[in-house]
């Protein structure tokens, strides 16, 4: 039996990768400060969609309490008092429910315009020091990333701010995993965690 509860962006011109990063950066710091025992808490976006990560995030955990606890965080409460968010009660997943995965991938970085654009830089100044032409690859430039966002988080450790890639990925009706990192994402090699698509419920 899982549970989930779900959070909302209320203001209008909200940055929701922005705001999704602040929330997903409260459960890693419960977890690295060992606040929440179990690792077994996913996250999932309602409302993403191709052009944004959406107006809300959820949690996803068999573990109530984690749960319980983890909705009262400060900022949290902070945040619903100044009327900037909706924070919801913790509901039940529904038995009969879609699954679907969202994938932390900091590979897919090299497929951005800006990174693209960092190594063409490095790989030309490596080519000039061997005193060769530098050609660029066409097909490096030609890479695509279907479905992907970048949310921005914090590092508790650095306090230096870093992106998030996470690629979204539908499961069907495959039974869930509760496998997942410190940031309630799956990834591509260790953690194969789905959570329930909760699109039509919240």
């Amino acid at each position: 039996m899982r549970y989930f509860f779900y959070i909302r962006y209320l203001m209008p011109s909200a940055n929701h990768a922005f705001l999704a990063g602040r929330c997903i950066a409260c459960l890693h710091g419960l977890m690295s400060g060992s606040k929440i025992k179990s690792s077994g808490i996913g996250v999932s976006f309602p409302s993403w969609a191709t052009d944004s990560v959406g107006d809300s995030i959820a949690f996803v955990s068999k573990d109530i309490n984690g749960l319980s606890y983890l909705s009262s965080v400060r900022y949290f409460k902070n945040m619903a008092n100044e009327g900037f968010i909706e924070v919801s009660d913790i509901k039940m997943v529904p038995a009969i429910s879609e699954e679907v995965r969202f994938i932390r991938n900091q590979h897919v970085a090299k497929s951005f315009p800006g990174e693209i654009k960092r190594r063409l830089v490095r790989s030309k100044k490596r080519a000039e020091k061997r005193g060769e032409t530098f050609m660029p690859s066409s097909s490096v430039s030609d890479r695509f990333v279907d479905h992907c966002h970048v949310i921005p988080i914090d590092s508790r450790s650095s306090g230096q701010r870093f992106p998030l890639y996470v690629q979204y990925e539908a499961l069907g009706q495959e039974s869930p995993c509760d496998s997942y990192n410190s940031y309630g994402l799956a990834t591509k090699q260790i953690h194969s965690g789905s959570v329930p698509n909760l699109k039509q419920i919240t």
